[in-house]
């Protein structure tokens, strides 16, 4: 059976369904929403495993990491991707407002930009859409 996920030994996994290439570990503490964008600036500044096109996934790419069930640390993510349960998403709610996927309760949430209390996994590539693959 061929893995999902491969550790290609820089920094980054592969998605094999959805060609996605994510950063393996994540910032190193929580940070606020408009922290996360200066941290995946800061990222393409330093060109982080080669690549300056780094950005904060989306709701919908962030789901595609969503496991069914919990792996041993009661988190819905494969363990390649470490033990941190919430990431700021690139998607916003109005004025001050940003969302994030949490892989403890398993879905999307939103809350003040300003709140300290989540990380960022940079992700680069475009998502190719179900809809898209099945009409080639």
């Amino acid at each position: 059976m061929a893995t999902r996920f491969i550790d290609n030994g820089d920094g980054t996994v592969t998605d094999g369904e959805t060609n996605l290439v994510w950063q393996k570990d994540t910032a190193p503490e929580r940070i606020t929403w408009p922290e996360a964008q200066e941290y995946v600036d800061q990222l393409n500044a330093e060109s982080f495993a080669g690549h300056n096109d780094w950005r904060l996934p989306t709701n919908e790419e962030l789901l595609t990491l969503m496991l069914s069930k919990e792996n041993n640390r009661r988190l819905f993510l494969d363990p390649i991707f470490g033990s941190q349960r919430c990431f700021w998403s690139a998607d916003t709610r109005g004025h001050h407002v940003a969302c994030y996927v949490d892989y403890y309760y398993g879905g999307v949430y939103q809350f003040q930009e300003n709140y300290v209390n989540h990380s960022v996994r940079a992700v680069r590539g475009q998502i190719i859409k179900v809809a898209e693959q099945t009409a080639a």
